[in-house]
């Protein structure tokens, strides 16, 4: 499917998602409602520097966009956005399509409206300090979370219908807001690396993504000590100089910078397999690696569930250094056929979420206008 989507009626339709600072799994997912949907964009901060896919659109931002810092350190402001996001005035708008990690689902929308969330996850530093632990720090963390949970519990009954970008997602929806959900998985755009031909395993294992502390890069770096295997590592974030430190000691630890796509490409086609040992609402990234050929050693829970077979991959049961050796070791016993890891791949690609993500938007469009939403 290529190409905006016609709605019966036309309606004007307004586009919301969190700060648009970082280009990420989550924006990639709005370049595709945008496209599909076209109409006015809402954000509490945008940088058209980072975001180019917007740059004919027209986007309104909040008064964060003026604040010191607020392109290259979002999170500074994220208390101030239960507020943004329910302050942005839409009544002129019929269809409110949101995308939230954070708070974008809770803008109001006008009375004859309806308003369809795209849930990427419930803000996990509410939620979920299990798996990012920054709302639970100190006391006056704890405080100002709980007051965000109250407000994000009134956000989360605005919008008329939820998707959820995974069954794990799903279930975090039902579990903290109440609410049902449809489970359509994020594009992913697996053409992009069908050309990554496998030429050698000389680079070891391959960690690509953001460099930030629930992704666990640090236990690749441990296993990496403990074992001796090479590991390249290619991203970059608030994490890095941590992360450069704890790998002083271990040369067989590379760390890339963020790299340019054919760059990656190269690595991959020189590397054995793609760690993962992230809890992740979807990963993207380790679609991606099957798409390319590579198979995938990731944490069995969250998205990786729902996509790592037993032929494409290994799944390893804890956040733990003997867990993952453990993945590591059963992975270099086995063989993997890199096209049932391509086919497996195909299942997500950007085409099936185009096509799911029209036809749900579509149909809840004709039962709201029919008054059955």
């Amino acid at each position: 499917m290529n190409g905006p989507v016609h709605l019966e009626g036309n309606p004007r339709i307004a586009l919301v998602h969190d700060w648009l600072t970082v280009p990420a799994g989550s924006e990639e997912v709005f370049r595709e409602m945008a496209a599909l949907f076209p109409g006015t964009v809402f954000t509490s901060q945008y940088d058209p520097d980072r975001i180019r896919f917007l740059a004919n659109e027209e986007v309104r931002t909040s008064f964060v966009q003026r604040l010191p810092g607020s392109l290259r350190r979002h999170y500074l402001y994220a208390p101030l956005l239960p507020y943004v996001y329910r302050s942005f005035d839409l009544r002129n708008f019929d269809l409110v399509l949101s995308s939230s990690h954070s708070f974008a689902h809770g803008v109001r929308k006008a009375p004859h409206a309806v308003h369809l969330n795209y849930t990427h996850t419930p803000a996990r530093a509410l939620w979920s300090p299990e798996v990012d632990p920054r709302g639970s720090k100190t006391f006056l963390h704890r405080w100002l979370a709980s007051h965000l949970r109250r407000l994000d519990l009134e956000a989360s009954k605005r919008p008329d219908v939820f998707f959820a970008n995974s069954r794990t997602t799903a279930e975090r929806i039902r579990r903290f807001y109440g609410r049902d959900s449809q489970v359509i998985h994020p594009p992913v755009h697996v053409a992009k690396w069908q050309d990554v031909g496998r030429v050698d395993e000389d680079l070891g294992y391959l960690y690509w993504g953001r460099l930030i502390a629930y992704k666990r890069v640090d236990l690749l770096i441990r296993a990496a000590r403990a074992k001796g295997f090479a590991l390249q590592i290619v991203g970059s974030g608030p994490e890095e100089a941590r992360l450069r430190r704890l790998a002083a000691d271990v040369p067989s630890v590379e760390f890339h910078g963020r790299l340019p796509d054919e760059q990656l490409k190269a690595l991959m086609a020189r590397c054995r397999a793609f760690l993962f040992p992230a809890y992740e609402d979807f990963g993207i990234v380790v679609v991606e690696a099957m798409a390319a050929g590579l198979p995938v050693v990731a944490f069995g829970e969250g998205g990786a569930s729902e996509t790592v077979t037993n032929e494409t991959g290994v799944l390893f049961s804890s956040q733990t250094l003997e867990s993952l050796l453990g993945g590591v070791e059963e992975f270099e016993s086995r063989t993997f056929d890199s096209r049932t890891l391509r086919a497996q791949a195909w299942k997500f690609d950007v085409d099936v979420f185009r096509g799911r993500y029209a036809r749900a938007v579509s149909e809840a469009w004709k039962a709201h206008r029919e008054g059955a939403t």
